[in-house]
């Protein structure tokens, strides 16, 4: 068995859209419709004023009844189709109650999870820490002020300065 996968295309790469959108596909099919219905009307007027009647109800009986037929066909149609759409419909409800709910449960378990544990760590980790950090500044800058540490560093610094400059 090969664990070869097939390679899909990426993702930035826009494919060219197609001209036959499903927007066009039905103007051009309700437009086909309407000719064919001002054809069989025109078709019908034509054959009422030109022809005798006696002869052309014979004719417009079958052309009756052929449309009888289309529209109990259509019907069929519109019924298979409206079965198909409930079939989708309760697919669709059984893959939000079976597999996005429990989704969205384990995510909000998740975050609820996180937000504790965020909770906790602020709570005993990282506020301590900010507090012993904060007392220890407020430690050396107390020692810092009350020795004059700084005063002596800066003096010995200055010695310092002063010693390499003459040995230059």
């Amino acid at each position: 068995m090969s664990t070869e996968q097939p390679v899909s295309p990426p993702s930035n790469v826009k494919t060219p859209p197609s001209r036959w959108t499903m927007s066009l596909s039905i103007k051009i099919v309700a437009g086909v419709l309407m000719g064919i219905v001002a054809l069989v009307f025109l078709l019908g007027l034509l054959l009422a004023l030109f022809s005798d009647v006696d002869q052309a109800a014979p004719r417009v009986q079958i052309i009756r009844d052929i449309f009888i037929i289309i529209l109990a066909l259509q019907g069929i149609f519109v019924i298979g189709a409206l079965a198909v759409l409930i079939l989708q419909i309760a697919r669709l409800i059984n893959l939000l109650q079976n597999e996005v709910m429990p989704i969205l449960k384990n995510t909000e378990e998740t975050v609820n999870t996180a937000r504790g544990t965020v909770e906790f760590v602020g709570s005993n980790l990282a506020e301590p820490v900010i507090r012993v950090n904060g007392f220890l500044v407020a430690i050396s800058v107390l020692l810092r002020e009350l020795f004059g540490i700084r005063r002596a560093l800066r003096r010995t610094q200055g010695e310092i300065d002063e010693t390499d400059r003459s040995k230059s």
